[in-house]
């Protein structure tokens, strides 16, 4: 668990930075250097381990072999799980990273955005999916980055994720089924999973996300350009997502329970099921 300041209160805006499976804090601070110099101009940059133990993930080996320990924040695309264990997955997740937070003195309400990367980008949608739907202490929360995001090219997961989206579009009164957050999407060219990172993009509206490509495989932006061009979504994402506000709350948000204060997961999809949501 890592911050640009130690042992002081975040005096900026409070962005999470989420590694990739089979990886770690420790490794995504080398690993966005470059963006970072950027980066802490304007926000507080917080490392976090996820939460589960791992071996070491796609990338990560040699050159960060024998680190202390490799981490993941969800289960495997591999493993065949229910949409309620999914969902409960991800609540746990937010918790997590909600103690962890915690444990600098950084308030939720200081939280603007997640920055993730492959399996990162993944759980940095679905956080932010989850403040869409009422369902999250980061009040604040107003973005994500989601960089080289997909499933390993498991189309099945995807057409999950594709699910539980056009579920959250219906929660929060869309009517086009696409993705109600301010998102940024970049994707390498010659990554393995290229085409996953455009099915999830394809899945977010073109009013709110800005989306990029950069010619290299399954790693994050390295080159300046790149860097540059990333740095300016960013930043043009932060602005267009502080001037639309916070939507607000359909009958349906207002009365759900809520589920990271512990609702049971199976009754709060039997709610929305009752109301109309398909799930």
């Amino acid at each position: 668990m890592l911050r640009n300041r130690h042992g002081h209160k975040a005096k900026k805006p409070v962005m999470v930075m989420l590694h990739g499976s089979g990886s770690s804090a420790s490794i995504f601070r080398i690993q966005t250097h470059m963006l970072a110099k950027d980066l802490s101009a304007s926000y507080d940059l917080v490392y976090l381990d996820g939460p589960m133990l791992s071996g070491p993930g796609p990338g990560v080996l040699p050159l960060f072999a024998g680190m202390p320990s490799y981490h993941r924040w969800i289960s495997s695309a591999n493993v065949k799980l229910s949409l309620a264990y999914r969902l409960a997955e991800l609540f746990e997740v937010a918790r997590h990273i909600q103690e962890q937070l915690e444990t600098q003195q950084i308030d939720p309400e200081q939280v603007v955005a997640f920055l993730g990367f492959s399996q990162g980008a993944l759980v940095a949608l679905a956080l932010l999916g989850l403040r869409s739907a009422g369902q999250s202490a980061w009040t604040n929360l107003r973005f994500c980055v989601a960089i080289a995001g997909g499933t390993t090219g498991d189309a099945a997961q995807l057409d999950n994720i594709e699910r539980l989206v056009e579920m959250l579009s219906s929660i929060v009164g869309r009517g086009d089924g696409k993705f109600p957050g301010s998102t940024v999407h970049a994707m390498g060219t010659q990554d393995l999973w290229y085409a996953d990172g455009q099915r999830l993009a394809s899945m977010c509206p073109e009013d709110r996300t800005q989306a990029m490509t950069y010619r290299e495989g399954h790693v994050l932006p390295r080159k300046k350009k790149d860097v540059c061009q990333l740095i300016d979504l960013i930043s043009n994402v932060d602005k267009l997502s502080a001037q639309a506000g916070q939507a607000e709350q359909t009958t349906i948000m207002q009365s759900m329970p809520s589920l990271l204060n512990g609702a049971d997961i199976t009754e709060g999809l039997a709610f929305l099921s009752s109301n109309g949501v398909q799930v």
